[in-house]
């Protein structure tokens, strides 16, 4: 289980366009990972002290699921689970969305739409590498969607309909 985080600072891509851009430019390297058999306090624990909603799940250094935030708050609401007991085997997803570092960005950034995958883990010779998260995906829209040319005020929504009942009255 690696304990630190280490965020370097994104590089701004070259004139290249979006389909160029490898994901290993945008993802977060060396991100924190818990083996299968912690349990799921500890989980909760690096994820609350380390600001991080995805924890990659290893088993003897290999990539075996991805355990999130909304898996544990899930597990929680399920009466006979107990934190400290309980394991990240019983909460992690084994289907996990896995690239390699030169993969586009916007091929991985698609296909997590289309699957609704709240990130993507970046494996490098056969070892996590990083993670590409939806949050990584927003700062990256952030940072080079133009401000300036955004609309002064956003378009009116028509109202939804109401429908009224008929009260009584005594």
């Amino acid at each position: 289980m690696k304990s630190s985080r280490a965020k370097v600072a994104k590089s701004e891509p070259s004139e290249r366009t979006a389909d160029q851009w490898s994901v290993a430019t945008f993802m977060t390297p060396q991100p924190i990972t818990i083996g299968r058999r912690e349990t799921l306090a500890t989980a909760h624990r690096l994820m609350r002290d380390s600001g991080v909603r995805h924890l990659p799940v290893l088993e003897h250094g290999d990539l075996v699921g991805v355990v999130t935030q909304r898996d544990l708050y899930f597990l929680e609401t399920i009466r006979g689970v107990d934190l400290d007991d309980d394991v990240v085997e019983d909460a992690m997803t084994t289907d996990t969305y896995a690239v390699t570092p030169d993969t586009a960005v916007a091929t991985v950034a698609r296909q997590m739409a289309r699957k609704r995958y709240g990130c993507a883990v970046v494996m490098e010779r056969g070892r996590v590498a990083g993670i590409f998260t939806a949050t990584d995906a927003l700062r990256l829209v952030s940072a080079f969607a133009p401000l300036s040319k955004a609309p002064a005020k956003a378009p009116a929504r028509s109202a939804p309909r109401r429908t009224t009942s008929a009260t009584h009255t005594d």
